[in-house]
């Protein structure tokens, strides 16, 4: 994912490099970082910067 597109908004569903196991939802957007809400409940905020592993999800993709 690029700065840009991790700049969307919240409830964008997200999975980590790729993997259409490990799935999250963007639960906030600040200046700097991203929030993820992670399906297995665990929550991570990353820069907009180091988006690079963290992937779009396709709407046929998600599930929640």
């Amino acid at each position: 994912m690029t700065p840009e597109q991790s700049r969307n908004k919240p409830g964008t569903r997200v999975c980590f490099n790729g993997d259409p196991a490990d799935v999250g939802t963007v639960t906030a957007i600040e200046a700097r970082y991203v929030t993820i809400r992670w399906d297995d409940s665990h929550r991570s905020f990353t820069g907009h910067k180091n988006m690079q592993r963290v992937e779009l999800v396709s709407p046929g993709r998600a599930r929640k």
